[in-house]
């Protein structure tokens, strides 16, 4: 297997060998008709990382301005807070996305689906009806009439999003009834989640989902510049390299390698001032002959291999 990173293909094949042998679902007392949420695909984790601190960073300035835009539609005393970002996978987005009421955007080369879940679509649709006291049970999805009276509220909502957005992306976030848009997110490879809480006495919750990748710039473009062989030979200059020096080999059976024993002479095939070749990195490069230099073992060069540097 290769240094580099896994494929969709290979990810898919170790994800399958380990279904095969981790243990049945119904041994933990789980459904074995549910399937668990699948992880986001580990190749594209990168760019997750850096999404989503800049989504948070647009959240958290966004929080007020939302709150904002919601008081004449909320009543009693509420709260929203941003809770954090994630990164999941465009299936698990398409769950999440049942029952919510979905709109969706556009900034430069990103898309962004927004999608707001929970009670607060049944009360903020019972107060534009007037009612004094709307009450809405948070176990089950809202009704399409529901959905239906909530739009122009997320539509504001919505809205409210695109100078805190521009202040961090510089784009302007334009809204879109492309449902394209929401088909290309539930099928990418890894989506970047930021979602934002209600407390007190509303419930649910506004979360955002974008592909990471369409919100990071594009690192720019390294000016090509031809180098000059003088300068790149003197930037190798001090690079070090192996040298190696063979004195003499041998072949020899293993069955008279498993008989050595201590004090056994075995003749080189060469004489010692014979010439041997000097290898650097693996590459001949010179012929040299033994020698003894202030009582040390040493080469000297006689002739370098191709012409490259100069004879003694």
């Amino acid at each position: 297997m290769s240094d580099g990173l896994l494929d969709a293909a290979e990810l898919e094949a170790i994800q399958n060998a380990i279904r095969e042998v981790a243990p049945k679902r119904n041994s933990y007392g789980l459904d074995p008709d549910v399937e668990p949420t699948r992880l986001a695909l580990l190749a594209d984790d990168r760019s997750g990382d850096a999404a989503r601190p800049l989504l948070l960073t647009v959240m958290n300035r966004w929080v007020r301005r939302a709150t904002k835009a919601l008081r004449n539609h909320l009543p009693g005393t509420w709260q929203l807070d941003v809770v954090g970002a994630e990164s999941i996978d465009g299936p698990s987005a398409k769950e999440e996305l049942r029952g919510a009421w979905v709109a969706g955007g556009t900034s430069g080369n990103a898309e962004i689906v927004f999608a707001v879940q929970g009670s607060i679509i049944d009360i903020a649709a019972a107060k534009r009806c007037g009612e004094a006291e709307p009450t809405s049970d948070g176990s089950r999805p809202p009704s399409a009439i529901s959905l239906r009276l909530f739009q122009p509220v997320g539509r504001t909502l919505f809205e409210s999003l695109a100078p805190s957005w521009q202040e961090i992306f510089d784009n302007e976030l334009v809204p879109s009834g492309d449902l394209a848009i929401v088909q290309r997110l539930i099928e990418a490879r890894l989506v970047v989640r930021v979602t934002l809480a209600f407390s007190g006495a509303v419930g649910g919750r506004v979360q955002i989902y974008a592909r990471p990748e369409a919100l990071l710039p594009k690192p720019a473009a390294l000016a090509a510049i031809k180098a000059k062989s003088l300068s790149v030979a003197n930037a190798l200059m001090n690079v070090p390299v192996e040298v190696i020096v063979e004195l003499g080999s041998l072949r020899m059976s293993l069955g008279k390698i498993r008989s050595l024993e201590q004090g056994s002479i075995h003749v080189l095939p060469k004489f010692v001032d014979s010439r041997v070749p000097v290898y650097v990195a693996g590459v001949l490069k010179a012929w040299a002959k033994p020698v003894v230099c202030r009582g040390v073992l040493a080469i000297q060069i006689i002739s370098v291999v191709h012409g490259q540097g100069t004879q003694s």
